[in-house]
């Protein structure tokens, strides 16, 4: 896991990109939402089939929240539904919000990760997980924010069937604003305002 610092800005980047594809394809992947209630900033992670991770960035540090519902401990395994045993258990009190956000949704939950703004790396409850090899779902769910630009890239093509500019990437995740004409490039088929209005969204920086 990066720091949260690390974290914040490659999510960032990767809904920046993601929004150029999204105005025309549907929604993203990737979000981030750099005006979150009460100052906080919302980095999201949707797969379309149900699985989601929210980082919640705020003053305390970061909260990471997972559901992925092929996982055994799914709260859906009852009826009705309930936390694995010990789930939220450590979390500091310092995220009382984070855990009474409603677009979290808390009691859909399978992995919970948090760091500390003081802190020096991610915690999580002490629980015991499934003895299944998919575990809380966290590996797939955290796997995209490891990509270099070249993975990155490979899944936009795959994702969006386009071709997809690799050195615009790269670009992004080293943190260069992005300019007219690569964001032209990277969506040729849609009107300049409505990419910047939808990389504006992202709070990324844009040239």
């Amino acid at each position: 896991m990066p720091s949260i610092d690390a974290l914040q800005r490659r999510i960032q980047q990767m809904a920046a990109i993601t929004a150029l594809f999204a105005v025309e394809y549907g929604e993203p992947r990737f979000a981030f939402y750099p005006k979150w209630a009460g100052g906080t900033q919302v980095g999201a992670i949707k797969n379309g089939s149900g699985d989601e991770l929210f980082c919640h960035f705020t003053s305390a540090g970061c909260f990471i929240k997972g559901f992925a519902h092929e996982s055994s401990m799914t709260p859906y395994r009852h009826n009705p539904p309930k936390l694995w045993p010990g789930l939220l258990d450590g979390v500091p009190s310092a995220f009382e919000k984070s855990l009474k956000e409603p677009a979290f949704d808390i009691p859909a939950t399978t992995f919970v990760i948090w760091q500390l703004a003081n802190g020096s790396e991610w915690l999580t409850g002490r629980i015991d997980l499934s003895d299944d090899e998919y575990k809380d779902g966290s590996a797939d769910l955290l796997e995209p924010l490891s990509f270099t630009h070249i993975e990155f890239t490979d899944w936009l093509e795959e994702n969006y069937e386009v071709e997809v500019d690799g050195s615009i990437v790269e670009s992004v995740f080293n943190n260069r604003p992005l300019s007219e004409e690569e964001m032209l490039t990277l969506n040729h088929s849609q009107p300049l305002r409505v990419l910047r209005d939808a990389v504006r969204e992202t709070g990324y920086s844009i040239e």
